[in-house]
């Protein structure tokens, strides 16, 4: 990757903190991986936060699918990879690929990103920002992000943000969202399964105090269709998690 800047690699290592009962990896915390090579990639071609700020201006996430073969574990070296796509007016579309240390893919991710002004929310023109010129000609063999339906499920459960939810934006954190999302399944479930495929559509800001909450629904396929809504019942975001088929070999213990 030395010499082309269109496509940014960068190196990581699963901390004990970032891993579940199994010793894998578990997505919010890969999720801040695909942040914070996003970040690293934008710096290094010259839109990253620090150079946006100066605007008054902020990325955000718009939308997130992450597709895994492979968990890394407790431990573990990978790299992360990303490019940029394409650049529509008004949203960066952003891939990603897990590697290990030898290059043996463990997924991938496809992202969606607009540059909003931090007075209005409003997003900004990317076309007048990000050229052509650095887009990255690699491969991202999963489904683009699609548009999740929404679900008339009731309530399954509901959680207030706290402090450490709320990123530097003041709303919660693209990764909290996953994280509370993921929360709603059992310890059982994830003994048995990996989630094979997950997306996320995030659709409007959620700040501190708010009590949010979350509604999930299976469908007749075994795809999970979860829905965060505020109190006035406007949705914050909407997700689709897909389990894999494989039963896991591991055997563990469930207290």
């Amino acid at each position: 990757m030395e010499g082309n800047k269109s496509i940014g690699e960068y190196p990581f290592k699963v901390l004990p903190f970032e891993v579940d009962f199994r010793e894998k990896l578990t997505l919010p915390h890969l999720t801040n991986y695909i942040l914070n090579s996003a970040g690293y990639h934008a710096d290094s071609l010259g839109f990253g936060i620090e150079n946006v700020k100066v605007n008054n201006q902020s990325w955000v996430v718009s939308r997130l699918a992450i597709e895994i073969n492979e968990y890394p574990k407790n431990g573990e070296k990978i790299k992360v990879q990303t490019w940029v796509e394409n650049v529509l007016r008004m949203f960066s579309m952003r891939n990603f690929a897990f590697l290990t240390q030898d290059g043996k893919p463990l997924g991938y991710a496809r992202s969606a990103w607009a540059l909003i002004d931090k007075t209005n929310r409003r997003p900004t023109d990317l076309s007048k920002i990000i050229s052509s010129d650095i887009f990255g000609n690699q491969p991202c063999p999963i489904a683009k992000v699609g548009k999740i339906p929404a679900t008339e499920a009731d309530v399954f459960e509901t959680f207030t943000v706290k402090y450490s939810d709320v990123d530097f934006n003041q709303h919660l954190n693209s990764s909290k969202y996953i994280e509370h999302i993921i929360d709603s399944f059992t310890l059982y479930k994830f003994s048995k399964r990996d989630i094979k495929r997950f997306e996320i559509e995030y659709i409007s800001e959620c700040l501190f105090g708010e009590k949010i909450s979350i509604h999930k629904k299976e469908d007749e396929n075994g795809i999970f269709i979860l829905e965060l809504k505020n109190e006035t019942g406007a949705t914050i975001c909407k997700s689709k998690v897909i389990f894999g088929e494989q039963t896991l070999n591991e055997e563990y213990i469930i207290k």
